[in-house]
């Protein structure tokens, strides 16, 4: 599982976990500006990914907007983000309305996964 977001404690402050460290599981606290969209080999911000960085390690996990092992934490991560980045393809816009920033990371979610992958309410 690797590095998931544990608990969206506050605005400045997200708990994460990172599971499968070698020498056992750990975690801490990070700022979620640190959490980036990957980039493609031209440049440009994949809209598809976002990678979390262990605050104790230094390991890096990368998570499809479907959410992997961890769907629910990682599309919240996604939805949060979002929120407060907007999204590099340009459809949201930082501060874009709730309603809208999870229309677009759910249609995300079914072109990545499929219908029916979609966790949060």
């Amino acid at each position: 599982m690797s590095i998931y977001v544990s608990d969206f404690t506050s605005d400045t402050a997200w708990e994460v976990t990172h599971d499968d460290a070698p020498g056992g599981a750990h975690g801490g606290t990070i700022d979620p500006t640190s959490v980036q969209h990957t980039t493609g080999h031209d440049g440009n911000q994949n809209h598809d990914f976002l990678a979390v960085t262990c605050p104790v390690c230094g390991s890096v996990s990368t998570h499809p907007a479907g959410g992997g092992a961890q769907p629910q934490s990682v599309q919240q991560m996604f939805v949060t983000h979002a929120q407060d980045n907007g999204c590099p393809c340009g459809q949201i816009q930082a501060g874009d309305s709730d309603g809208l920033v999870a229309s677009h990371v759910r249609l995300q979610v079914n072109r990545m996964d499929g219908p029916g992958r979609w966790q949060l309410a």
